[in-house]
């Protein structure tokens, strides 16, 4: 009788373990669906041309399917590493990612669409939040402190952790194609809030006593501009912008780099502007995945 008990023990146990090894497998099937669906809604955006009809359909459809998988549970263990005309980054703690992806419309403007997802670390709860860029409207955006309903839009390339006296924050490093004329590449901060609202910008930024919210550079469509994190220099490392003639200044569809470089150091809760450094660029292929 003990044999025969234990052999139904045994049993049951087999069954119990098959059920979640299906449960998982049935789930990584999921995604991998809802990826595919994504990555080719993402693809067929970048295929429109002069359409903003089209345009505005075809990302209705890609941000109800993105936001239905990530509200998924199990969602954010999955990678999503499958679709490349997506923007994500994650932070090395493992608690946030954000997706992020532009359209090109017919006047030749870019308009930033993204999601935010982050992991209360105590909680193992995962929150959602889609970010609408409001850019457009957004006067004298180096002094506000916005929302992910109100969100200055770029697509991030690069993510930073930082601490400070408020906790753990986040620096984000992107580009928005702007528009037929100029490029803008963005650096912003993102934190939560006690109630674990996200908000963009905060007064670390600092060149000569001044502080702003974030930092906003503008440039010539025709020319790239670098702006990235560089361990070994252990600052973020940036082109510095020149019009080609001083009869341009003010008019950054004229600006470009000069073949110097500045700096930004993370000092006392702060990001110092370091200008003039001495800088040896980089080979691109190792540090770029593509042209931004």
């Amino acid at each position: 009788m003990i044999r025969l008990k234990s052999f139904y023990f045994f049993v049951i146990l087999c069954v119990f373990f098959s059920s979640i090894v299906k449960g998982e497998n049935d789930k990584a099937v999921q995604f991998a669906d809802a990826e595919k669906k994504i990555a080719n809604l993402a693809r067929q955006l970048t295929e429109v041309r002069f359409n903003d009809t089209l345009l505005f359909r075809i990302n209705s459809q890609l941000v109800s399917e993105f936001k239905s998988t990530l509200n998924t549970e199990g969602s954010f263990d999955y990678g999503f590493d499958s679709i490349v005309n997506v923007g994500k980054v994650a932070s090395n703690n493992g608690l946030l990612r954000i997706f992020t992806w532009n359209l090109v419309k017919a006047d030749g403007t870019h308009q930033q669409f993204g999601f935010i997802q982050y992991q209360l670390k105590d909680e193992k709860l995962v929150l959602l939040h889609q970010l609408n860029d409001k850019s457009d409207s957004i006067d004298n955006p180096g002094s506000k402190i916005l929302s992910a309903d109100n969100w200055y839009g770029a697509i991030y390339y690069q993510l930073i952790e930082i601490t400070n006296s408020r906790g753990m924050g986040y620096t984000l490093i992107g580009w928005d194609g702007n528009d037929l004329y100029t490029h803008k590449k963005v650096i912003d901060v993102l934190y939560f809030d006690e109630k674990e609202i996200p908000k963009f910008g905060a007064p670390i930024f600092q060149a000569e006593k001044i502080q702003t919210n974030r930092i906003i550079f503008e440039y010539s469509r025709m020319v790239s501009m670098l702006v990235r994190w560089d361990n070994e220099y252990k600052m973020i490392v940036m082109d510095h912008l020149a019009p080609n003639n001083s009869i341009y200044e003010g008019n950054y569809k004229y600006y470009g780099p000069d073949l110097s470089y500045d700096g930004l150091k993370y000092i006392n809760d702060l990001w110092e502007y370091v200008p003039a450094i001495d800088y040896k660029k980089p080979n691109k292929n190792k540090y770029f995945r593509q042209k931004r």
